[in-house]
C-alpha cells in the first residue's frame, strides 16, 4: 500500500512537471510568431484624423492630438488653409516635415472637385 501511494506520487509530479512544460512550450511558440511594433514613424499619421489643442491658422503653429497604436501623441501642427482652427475642432493629418506635421480641415476634401 505504501509503495502504491509512492509511485502514484511519482506519477503526479511527473505528470504534473510535463504539463508545465508543455505549457511553457506553446507560450513560447505564440510570443515567437507575435509581431510587436509600437514605434510610430512619420508616414504613419498620414490621414489620420486628430483633435486641436492648441488654437492656429496659416500664420502661426498649434498643437494637435491624436491616438495612434495604442498612445495619444500630441504633435506641432501647421497648415496653408486661409482659415483658423480652433481647441476642440478635428483635422486630418496631409503631411509631415521637420517634427511638425500639415494638417486640413474636413472641409478641404469636398472643396476639390
Amino acid at each position: 500500500m505504501k509503495n502504491q501511494i509512492l509511485i502514484l506520487a511519482y506519477i503526479s509530479v511527473a505528470v504534473g512537471i510535463f504539463a508545465g512544460m508543455f505549457i511553457v512550450l506553446l507560450l513560447w511558440i505564440f510570443r515567437q510568431r507575435q509581431v510587436i511594433n509600437s514605434l510610430v514613424s512619420p508616414q504613419d499619421f498620414l490621414g489620420l484624423p486628430c483633435i486641436v489643442e492648441i488654437p492656429f491658422d496659416a500664420h502661426s503653429r498649434g498643437k494637435v492630438r491624436l491616438y495612434i497604436k495604442g498612445s495619444n501623441l500630441e504633435l506641432i501642427a501647421r497648415t496653408q488653409e486661409s482659415k483658423e482652427f480652433t481647441k476642440g475642432e478635428k483635422v486630418f493629418i496631409v503631411g509631415t516635415e521637420n517634427n511638425q506635421v500639415w494638417v486640413v480641415s474636413p472641409s478641404f476634401f469636398h472643396n476639390e472637385e
